[in-house]
């Protein structure tokens, strides 16, 4: 199995260094330029389909590559973003200033971190990890893309690499770059073993 993820395009709140969330905001004109440029890139890889978080800048960094690529895109609730919880919709500098203790957790050990309301990282690293045995079992051969988040990305990279959740603000996740994995189950345990084989960057 290769699979191609991919966080979607530009959005405000990124510019913003705001927490977009479970939001359903749209990619600026930035964002969608980014995604046609990543497109070329990816023309001529045999990818066969692609699936997508079912939140809007998601669905349309994927409908966005599907017209460059001619391909199918399947939503997928498994790749949505991390529920923040009350954190959601605050900018970095209001986090800071409101929940000062679970900033320090935050970004000292967010492997760590419980909040009432808010995704454990853990729990995010499960699901995506559940989701790729899935791809695995039914399209082991195939090779296509996945239009996701940037905290489903890094906790997948964390796995990858062998390193703790806690290093999750160390990995850089850009907009519209595409992480491409290749998959197998070790037949020990029946976990899935995952190499970044690349990266292929919007540019």
């Amino acid at each position: 199995m290769r699979c191609y993820m991919i966080r979607h395009g530009e959005i405000f709140s990124n510019v913003k260094k705001m927490y977009a969330g479970t939001s359903q905001e749209p990619l600026t004109a930035k964002g969608e330029k980014q995604v046609e440029l990543l497109s070329r890139h990816l023309k001529g890889k045999g990818i066969r389909f692609i699936f997508t978080s079912p939140l809007r800048r998601a669905v349309q960094t994927a409908e966005i590559l599907a017209r460059n690529l001619e391909l199918s895109v399947v939503i997928e609730r498994e790749l949505r973003e991390i529920v923040l919880g009350p954190l959601e919709g605050l900018s970095h500098e209001q986090v800071k200033a409101r929940f000062p203790e679970v900033w320090k957790a935050w970004t000292k050990t967010p492997g760590d971190l419980r909040l009432e309301g808010m995704e454990p990282l853990e729990e995010v690293q499960k699901r995506i990890l559940s989701l790729m045995m899935r791809w695995h079992l039914n399209h082991e051969n195939e090779t296509f893309a996945a239009v996701t988040h940037m905290a489903v990305l890094r906790c997948t990279l964390l796995r990858s690499m062998g390193r703790p959740l806690n290093d999750y603000r160390k990995i850089d996740v850009p907009n519209a770059t595409a992480f491409v994995f290749e998959a197998n189950e070790k037949k020990s345990d029946d976990c899935l073993n995952l190499k970044l084989v690349k990266e292929v960057h919007a540019v």
